[in-house]
């Protein structure tokens, strides 16, 4: 299929996922989001930290670090960026309310449950040390999560993602997880990767063996995006996949800049998302780093059978699971934000236990965050009918 015709589909498709919740549209939407309310937001005081840049409730998940552990924690930094440590709360209080329906609850009940992540956040920030979250340590949605994993196998993921004909392996067509390149998008991957591979202790484990445009996630559609299976470490279930992502840039980067926040450089756009996503999580995901396809900076992992991602449907039903996996994520913001703490220019962790510390009545940043968000939320579900109404 021609690249053109490949993002017309792509991009049809995001609409069509924009419609389904109010939701949906926001997470897809986030340069709409910051351009409204990032003025506003920055009129409330907080340390400057590093920042996720898209801090909602399906930004979260498992990986397998390059130390072979499996984690919960934050994932897709393409708007990663250095700012106010108010805007991930916000974003991420704002996400919690917005995505009430598909959690089972009133707009009150979700307003408390974004307060109730946002005070763990606070209590985890004032403790001052950076912890984790993996299969000994989670609990609730998050724990069972982590040990269904450990059933899956490489194997089970090739037999989902790859299919063998005539003692071939190649990727699916047939899952709505790929389409099929046109020969020369497929010859530029081909050719990036095996210059990636000339600099590798061990060349032939990356050898491709097929190459297709990745269809996943939402805020990134439309983009170029491929899956690659490569020869790994050979045999029957020994092939590995890479995922390959484009960088185009950070809607939250613009924006801050726009408003005087400066930034630091970065050789290119993936090798930003790269190196803030190395110091926020506990353990880089294996094979994380940048490579460049024609003028087009990428970032590069491996794609595992212990990887998904905890969905607002998953948390449906029981309060306390709520409570539980919410306060999770609230301490996961605070972990990051410490782990990163004083790396280019970003605040201390005595800053940050500083302002997570009590405030004077009136001056406090958890109620002043909440207000906005209940704010954000009304215009977003409005902004929500208003597009599904134009796309009717």
């Amino acid at each position: 299929m021609k690249q053109q015709d490949i993002r017309a589909e792509l991009l049809t498709l995001k609409r069509r996922k924009m419609a389904q919740s109010a939701f949906a549209f926001y997470r897809g939407t986030g340069d709409l989001f910051y351009a409204r309310w990032l003025k506003p937001l920055l009129k409330i005081a907080a340390p400057t930290v590093w920042l996720n840049g898209d801090m909602h409730l399906e930004n979260f998940g498992t990986y397998r670090g390059d130390n072979r552990l499996t984690y919960f924690d934050i994932g897709d930094f393409d708007d990663a960026a250095r700012g106010p440590a108010v805007i991930d709360l916000f974003r991420f209080a704002t996400g919690i309310i917005l995505s009430a329906p598909e959690l089972g609850l009133t707009r009150k009940r979700a307003r408390a449950l974004a307060g109730h992540g946002l005070a763990r956040y606070r209590a985890a920030l004032a403790d001052g040390k950076p912890r984790w979250l993996e299969r000994r340590t989670a609990t609730g949605a998050i724990g069972d999560l982590l040990r269904d994993l450990e059933r899956r196998s490489q194997a089970d993921l090739l037999e989902k993602r790859t299919v063998v004909s005539n003692g071939r392996r190649r990727l699916r067509f047939d899952t709505g997880k790929a389409i099929k390149l046109g020969k020369v998008e497929t010859a530029a991957v081909v050719q990036a990767i095996e210059r990636f591979s000339r600099k590798r202790a061990h060349p032939d484990f990356f050898k491709v063996l097929d190459v297709a445009q990745r269809v996943a996630g939402l805020g990134a559609l439309g983009r170029p995006r491929y899956v690659v299976l490569i020869k790994g470490n050979g045999g029957k279930d020994g092939q590995s996949l890479i995922d390959l992502k484009s960088q185009p840039g950070s809607a939250l980067v613009k924006a801050l800049i726009k408003a005087r926040h400066r930034q630091p450089d970065f050789a290119n756009e993936a090798r930003r998302v790269v190196a803030i996503e190395y110091h926020l999580q506990a353990a880089a995901p294996a094979f994380l780093t940048d490579i460049k396809i024609g003028k087009t900076a990428f970032t590069f992992r491996e794609l595992q059978p212990d990887q998904d991602k905890l969905e607002a449907t998953h948390l449906a039903g029981e309060g306390s699971r709520q409570e539980d996996a919410i306060g999770a994520m609230g301490d996961l913001i605070a972990w990051a934000q410490l782990r990163a703490s004083g790396w280019r220019a970003g605040a201390t962790i005595d800053d940050l236990m500083k302002w997570a510390g009590p405030h004077r009545r009136g001056e406090d940043w958890v109620e002043s965050v909440l207000a906005l968000a209940d704010a954000a939320a009304n215009a977003a579900q409005s902004d929500w009918r208003a597009f599904c109404a134009a796309q009717d």
